[in-house]
């Protein structure tokens, strides 16, 4: 199936839960926060609050009003401030405990009272357990979208009380730096800790390339708004960046994977990276399954490392070292 068909599959299992009063509290959508799982979601919540007889129309102030992120019944939130983290907040005008008060509400104009956090997994630990406690149990009228491209960053407790959407495994990577991340793929696990460190550094030089490949972009775009301020135009590429350093870490996991399969004798068939068997099967038939596992535990753990906010050079020297 076609990711222009899964999303279509799924918006319209919402749209049949809605119709048939058999809608979740919370949903988790695995996506882009900032491409296709944001535009699902808005479809959806136009779909939700539209008063047209055939929704969504697009056009009503309700569609409108939805599309602008400025309807009185729907709270979108994410990591605005450089250190890219949603925070719980000192009151309940901030952060997830804005959240929380927000959902607890009666609806101004609809039905439903809809919160999306973008980014989900920015949530850092004491706000993922605030909003757990809303997730254990959420009032009636209220609907959650958890929008993230990094799911198992989340907390085991939060994704088990969603249902869980996936529009895509992971962020499309059209860039330069794929062609130089199987580069690195290419050359194999690293052997000792020189190997590592070299490895650590081909890695940080892709994620500093992506990093200016991304501010050009902005530059490029031409957007100006005379209300942001910098600090909310650096949060908004770096989130970009993330979002980028996620679909490439997960590259690499996958390579990880294929290698862990070659190594238990699975078909071809099977493997992500199948236009590069022949070097995986090379490299595979140089570990055990021990080995390989390490390799796949390893990249596992880089990845929630830097979910946390930890340097990449840190986290790379010390996490490529598993063998």
């Amino acid at each position: 199936m076609s990711s222009i068909d899964s999303f279509t599959a799924a918006l319209d299992g919402l749209k049949q839960g809605h119709e048939t009063g058999r809608l979740a509290h919370a949903y988790l959508i695995v996506g882009s926060p900032r491409g296709n799982a944001m535009e699902f979601v808005e479809s959806f919540i136009r779909f939700l609050f539209c008063r047209e007889p055939t929704k969504p129309c697009g056009t009503c102030a309700e569609c409108r009003r939805v599309q602008d992120h400025a309807h009185p019944d729907v709270m979108w939130i994410g990591p605005e401030s450089k250190a890219r983290w949603i925070v719980i907040g000192e009151d309940e005008e901030e952060g997830i405990r804005k959240v929380n008060r927000f959902v607890s509400l009666s609806p101004y104009s609809g039905q439903r009272k809809v919160a999306v956090i973008l980014e989900a997994d920015r949530m850092n630990e004491s706000a993922a357990n605030a909003f757990l406690k809303t997730l254990e149990e959420p009032p009636a009228s209220s609907l959650l979208f958890l929008v993230t491209n990094s799911a198992q960053s989340l907390l085991p407790t939060i994704v088990s009380r969603c249902q869980r959407i996936v529009l895509s495994a992971a962020p499309e990577q059209d860039g330069p730096w794929q062609s130089a991340l199987l580069d690195v793929l290419r050359r194999g696990p690293p052997q000792d800790s020189i190997e590592a460190l070299i490895q650590s550094g081909r890695l940080k030089s892709i994620l500093n390339e992506v990093k200016k490949s991304v501010g050009a972009e902005e530059d490029a775009s031409g957007k100006e708004d005379d209300d942001e301020s910098e600090e909310s135009r650096e949060a908004r590429i770096a989130a970009r960046v993330l979002e980028v350093r996620t679909g490439l870490m997960r590259q690499v996991l996958l390579w990880k994977r294929d290698l862990l399969m070659a190594v238990l004798g699975a078909d071809d068939s099977v493997l992500h990276f199948g236009d590069e068997k022949q070097v995986i099967r090379e490299q595979a038939a140089k570990m055990n399954y021990a080995q390989a596992m390490r390799q796949v535990e390893s990249m596992e753990g880089i990845i929630r490392r830097l979910g946390r906010g930890l340097p990449d050079e840190a986290v790379f020297e010390v996490g490529l070292r598993a063998r």
